[in-house]
């Protein structure tokens, strides 16, 4: 087991929990990044991750975050489900908003501008523009955009 712990993967891990320092949460993405996960930003980054936010320490580099995205407080984003060996990649949209204490599973792909609810369990695909709350997530309404 030990032959998988590289110097790469303990720089990585100790950005991980960096990250869990107080600060805000403005500047917080940045030792996520130095971690391993990616960040899709086009323009001026406007990202924020809330104070004790989980990111898997095993896979990290298959989570990406794209710009403007807000996840709270207590937030755990997997990239395994029952099986520890086995990744999937996560991905959450443009303008999505995570709510507090969510857990987000394997191999995921929330879609642009979705609200998912405080407390809620992600185990599947969120399409664009929506809703989601309950454990598990379940679909709650279609979010109307201004044009």
């Amino acid at each position: 087991m030990f032959r998988y712990f590289t110097v790469g993967r303990f720089v990585r891990y100790i950005c991980l929990m960096l990250a869990n320092l107080p600060m805000s949460g403005k500047f917080r993405w940045h030792f996520l990044k130095w971690g391993g996960v990616k960040f899709e930003l086009e323009g001026k980054p406007n990202i924020y991750i809330g104070k004790d936010v989980r990111i898997d320490t095993l896979a990290p580099q298959n989570i990406c975050i794209e710009n403007h995205v807000h996840i709270t407080a207590g937030t755990t984003i997997l990239t395994h489900y029952y099986n520890p060996f086995n990744y999937g990649n996560v991905k959450i949209g443009r303008g999505s908003f995570i709510g507090i204490n969510t857990i987000i599973c394997n191999s995921v792909v929330i879609g642009k501008n979705v609200t998912i609810g405080a407390g809620s369990v992600v185990t599947k695909d969120i399409p664009d523009n929506e809703v989601w709350a309950g454990v598990p997530a379940r679909f709650i309404k279609k979010i109307e955009l201004e044009k």
